[in-house]
């Protein structure tokens, strides 16, 4: 700090301490300067995680309120505790989603579902050929092509491609989707998003009151009065008004109630949309494998083959690395815990073996050991969660953060997680002990005196740790990257330190 900001403070009193008067002190801080950091977050998508999804899906931006208060270079991808199907095992999730169209009595009427292997590029609709408009055959690439802004509401025009089928078939269901947009660039996704649903049958149908979902956290009521055409077609959109959806003729306004995922792997500042992203990428359902292996799937998705393939740019030489771990269930992974964590930090080097801020495991897991053996570690009104031992023990060994997924907010570990990893700062202890009285706490933008932001109120802004004899800041109060703190006061009597 520069003479200017100390000068100012210290011709209000003297240092001394002398046991018999109060004099004044003046400690100075400056706030850390933003970190770099690569977030590998890992879902359990067994069975019984489909509401914790949900509560994860929806936390995102507490997660990153101090990246972005820091100026936090960070990424995160995405992997699931599956690693007995083939295409999970630490691949990163992105690109992948699913329309499904399910009747009024609850049967299944359609189903399209598309991942990163389709390569869909941004601002193309894809459109299914018309040689090819079959509920089996709609769910293979080769069969669709991108087509611009698309033809929303118009007949598909033919693809040309190499090889064609028989025409429009409705034996297998009279319902099928045969346009999508799924990443619009004229405008934002939740403006622009759309997809196009046909009917081959020779007679109307009634939607009203069909329910469209995707294995994740998506689910629309088709609204009442809802008809598509014998051999016609209807728009469901994100938003109807075409002054914002780039021109697009709704016949159904979708709202925030059902999004489509983008072909993004790995997430960071520049994502457009990274909330509904995220979304996306955690609300991975339920039809994971049971034997859920966290650790496991960590490793193979740092694997140097996958790193060069498929989870290319997950690992950055110059970022911190923090796996995050969302189960209910015990880990199963095959090798010891310490196995696992010595390969985590080969990935950042000896320096991580001994600071745990390179390098660390967090996790909302069974948190608790049971009182007794055989019974879980919490229970929820979503159901029970096994004690997560290895887990903990992960954490434990790397200064990780743990909390409860039974608690039904996952908004206070998830932030103070983004507070950690984001480096900032939300403790700083005194040099003396403080007449409270007299504390005075004060944040300036620069080192000159006269850039002051503002005064700060002691149990409104920040709080005084007795124990640690320190100021400290919660979530919200934290200051952002490289403001200075100044902390003013007299000291209390016999309070030198």
């Amino acid at each position: 700090m520069s003479r200017v900001l100390i000068l100012a403070f210290l011709v209000a009193g003297c240092d001394q301490d002398n046991g018999f008067s109060q004099l004044n002190k003046t400690d100075f801080f400056q706030q850390q300067r933003k970190n770099t950091v690569d977030v590998l977050l890992v879902v359990d998508n067994s069975c019984s995680m489909i509401e914790e999804q949900k509560k994860l899906a929806t936390n995102f931006d507490s997660f990153i309120q101090y990246f972005q208060g820091a100026d936090v270079d960070w990424q995160m991808g995405v992997i699931t505790t599956d690693v007995d199907t083939e295409t999970a095992r630490g691949r990163l999730i992105g690109g992948d989603d699913e329309i499904v169209l399910v009747d009024a009595e609850g049967r299944e009427k359609e189903r399209v579902a598309y991942d990163h292997d389709w390569l869909v590029t941004a601002g193309q609709a894809l459109a299914l050929d018309p040689s090819w408009y079959s509920s089996i055959s709609n769910d293979k690439r080769e069969h669709w092509c991108e087509v611009g802004a698309g033809t929303p509401g118009e007949p598909n025009l033919t693809c040309g491609l190499d090889s064609e089928g028989n025409g429009a078939d409705a034996r297998y269901g009279e319902i099928i989707v045969t346009e999508i947009m799924a990443d619009p660039d004229a405008v934002a996704d939740e403006l622009g998003e759309w997809f196009e649903v046909s009917n081959l049958d020779v007679v109307d149908w009634d939607l009203s009151g069909w329910t469209l979902l995707d294995a994740g956290r998506n689910e629309f009521t088709v609204p009442d009065g809802t008809v598509i055409a014998a051999g016609g077609s209807l728009v469901f959109a994100r938003s109807a008004d075409t002054a914002q959806n780039g021109g697009v003729d709704a016949d159904v306004e979708l709202g925030a109630d059902f999004t489509l995922n983008n072909d993004v792997l790995i997430l960071n500042g520049a994502t457009e949309g990274p909330s509904e992203v995220f979304a996306e990428l955690v609300a991975q359902g339920i039809t994971g494998s049971g034997l859920e292996q966290g650790l496991e799937a960590a490793r193979l998705a740092t694997t140097d083959e996958m790193l060069a393939g498929h989870n290319a740019g997950l690992i950055r030489e110059e970022a911190n690395l923090t796996i995050l771990i969302v189960s209910d269930e015990e880990d199963s992974s095959p090798d010891p815990v310490d196995d696992y964590l010595s390969g985590f930090a080969d990935l950042k080097g000896d320096a991580a073996y001994r600071d745990h801020s390179i390098m660390s495991v967090s996790g909302v897991v069974g948190s608790d050991p049971p009182a007794f053996e055989g019974e879980p570690s919490c229970e929820s009104s979503n159901g029970v969660a096994d004690y997560g031992h290895r887990y903990v023990d992960a954490i434990e060994k790397t200064a990780g953060l743990v909390d409860s997924i039974c608690e039904d907010n996952f908004a206070p570990i998830v932030a103070e997680l983004g507070l950690t990893l984001s480096g900032l700062q939300s403790e700083f202890a005194l040099s003396h002990y403080p007449d409270l009285d007299t504390l005075q706490v004060s944040l300036y933008a620069s080192d000159d005196s006269d850039s002051k932001i503002r005064d700060l109120t002691l149990d409104t802004d920040y709080s005084y740790v007795e124990e640690r004899n320190a100021i400290r800041f919660e979530y919200e109060q934290v200051p952002e990257s490289e403001v200075y703190i100044v902390a003013d006061y007299k000291i209390r009597s016999g309070g030198a330190q």
